[in-house]
């Protein structure tokens, strides 16, 4: 499957096809089974630091103030469910993620070039946190897999990713960067490559970088994290199904916030269903396509 996507171009369609988990030693906290698709026993170190928690408090206010941890829960999770498991703002996707190391080129245009180390760090950041290695190489090596080039200045004015998987695992991404666009430069390098980590959507409604309305949001936020350290967690499966993965995610989210267990089921196993939710925002398809902005 192929799903590409685009960093902003407003009222139109999105383009085609296109854990590291933060540890403490604490205590270990007992999950329940997840649609019997997801087993999690006894989890042990999982409760998120203070620190997340206060980044997530303050990324999701309430009545003015600071937010609640069951809030941040909810939107989160949604905004995993309207990231992973769409495309192109549509169609309902079963998750896609990295399995295999990544061999990152950059086009050798001298447009690019001085860029390159700032795009290369990117990379880097965002394999940290998703316990993905990854591999600078030349653009001619036959390794290549997550290729950078600059858009072609007379097609539209804006960045894209190309996502290539197979049965959940990404194969190949291709990013282009409008050097000239609206949207900083930086915006669209931390954007575009995080789409090219397995978000082949956007969540709109959720302080990230992929959503269009925060077009202030230079770099990944803390929300961002926690969705890339949830889409990598070992708990969570390559093709996993819509509802399977909304629910597991729901869960670890919950663990890394430091709710309570019946606080995270309880929270969870009342969001309306995955699939009748994430359809809200287009129809199924077999192969999901879509013209990119």
């Amino acid at each position: 499957m192929l799903a590409c996507l685009s960093l902003r171009c407003p009222a139109a369609p999105a383009v085609t096809a296109l854990h590291k988990i933060s540890l403490s030693s604490r205590k270990a906290l007992r999950v329940a089974a997840v649609t019997g698709a997801v087993r999690l026993g006894w989890l042990a170190s999982l409760l998120a630091t203070p620190t997340l928690a206060n980044d997530m408090l303050d990324a999701h206010p309430s009545n003015g103030g600071r937010g609640d941890l069951s809030a941040a829960l909810l939107m989160t999770a949604r905004a995993f469910d309207e990231a992973a498991l769409r495309v192109n703002d549509t169609t309902p996707a079963d998750l896609v993620r990295w399995t295999q190391p990544i061999f990152v080129a950059i086009d050798p245009g001298t447009e690019l070039r001085p860029h390159a180390p700032q795009i290369i760090a990117a990379v880097n950041r965002l394999g940290a946190i998703a316990g993905v290695v990854v591999f600078p190489v030349a653009a001619d090596d036959p390794r290549r897999n997550f290729l950078l080039r600059p858009a072609d200045p007379a097609g539209r004015a804006a960045c894209r990713a190309a996502v290539s998987s197979q049965a959940g695992h990404i194969v190949r991404v291709e990013i282009e960067l409008f050097l000239n666009g609206r949207a900083s430069l930086e915006r669209c390098i931390n954007h575009e490559i995080l789409h090219g980590f397995g978000f082949r959507s956007h969540p709109h409604g959720a302080p990230s970088i992929l959503s269009y309305r925060a077009a202030e949001v230079a770099q990944i936020t803390p929300t961002d994290r926690l969705l890339l350290e949830t889409l990598y967690d070992p708990r969570l499966q390559p093709g996993m199904k819509v509802a399977d993965a909304a629910l597991a995610a729901c869960t670890l989210i919950g663990d890394r916030l430091g709710l309570g267990r019946e606080a995270v089921e309880s929270a969870c196993a009342n969001r309306p269903p995955a699939n009748g939710r994430i359809a809200s925002f287009g129809n199924r398809a077999s192969d999901p396509q879509a013209e990119s902005p």
